[in-house]
């Protein structure tokens, strides 16, 4: 894949949440690690699918949008695919309180951040191969 700009406002609005979501690992708020890790790896996929196509599908479901990567050709790696998978949940279930399905505790939280990382490196690799 030829080098793809990513956009400037999505990356530092993704870089944000990234940096938020380790702020609020340290103060022990997990639900909302999980969420700001979900929304990071979110802006940088979606970056990458509007700088190869000009537009983005309208969903916050990971795997939709490793789905239209691969449409376009891009070969994206398994472990992307497993921390998209682990991401994706937390968009609504972290922000939802009584639906909660799952415990929110400082693993979970390190996991989903470990996640959002992986993503985001990936992108970074295939935008500047």
């Amino acid at each position: 894949m030829k080098s793809l700009k990513l956009l400037v406002d999505w990356i530092e609005k993704a870089d944000i949440f990234l940096s938020d979501a380790e702020k609020h690992l340290a103060e022990g708020h997990y639900w909302l690690v999980c969420f700001e890790s979900h929304q990071a790896a979110e802006l940088y996929l979606k970056s990458l699918i509007v700088s190869a196509t000009g537009f983005h599908p309208y969903t916050h479901d990971l795997l939709e949008l490793v789905d239209a990567l691969k449409s376009i050709g891009v070969n994206v790696e398994e472990d992307i695919v497993i921390a998209s998978d682990l991401l994706t949940p937390h968009y609504t279930l972290s922000r939802y309180p009584g639906r909660k399905t799952i415990k929110y505790n400082r693993e979970r939280a390190e996991r989903c951040l470990g996640s959002a990382k992986k993503v985001v490196e990936w992108v970074k690799r295939v935008a500047d191969p």
